[in-house]
């Protein structure tokens, strides 16, 4: 009976940690890509979800290869002092020097809901690749 709750208590757990639908945001496992400038062209609710819309641009020398992301966290008003959450979105193409792309990010939560908040900001903007790339090739 001992080995059959550690069986359920384990095959609970791994469930759990799979069943996750939020994009984890704010790692600090990732490396940054600090020639891409992040602009955000409009914020809206759509819904329930909180959206907002920008663009991506290279303003470095070198292609930025995939898969990056552009993330970031919404907060409840202008004095981004109440973060709801966050959220990314992700790109299978190469950006080139001075070429740009669209993003948008949606984020989504029933503690916060978004007729409610209709003065939502979006702040903590970045591009990044997942993992840490060291400086040594």
């Amino acid at each position: 009976m001992k080995k059959l709750s550690l069986i359920f208590t384990l095959f609970f757990c791994i469930t759990l940690f799979n069943c996750e639908s939020e994009p984890v945001t704010g790692s600090e496992d990732v490396t940054i890509l600090p020639s891409v400038t992040i602009t955000i062209d409009t914020t809206y609710v759509f819904g329930n979800d909180f959206r907002a819309e920008g663009k991506a641009t290279n303003n470095g020398n070198e292609t930025v290869t995939p898969v990056w992301f552009v993330e970031g966290a919404f907060f409840t008003d202008g004095q981004s002092s109440i973060k709801m959450g966050g959220a990314n979105d992700w790109f299978n193409f190469s950006l080139e020097p001075g070429q740009s792309a669209e993003w948008i990010l949606r984020f989504k939560d029933g503690q916060y809901p978004a007729s409610e908040y209709p003065d939502f900001t979006v702040g903590s903007l970045r591009a990044y690749k997942d993992g840490v790339e060291s400086e040594e090739d």
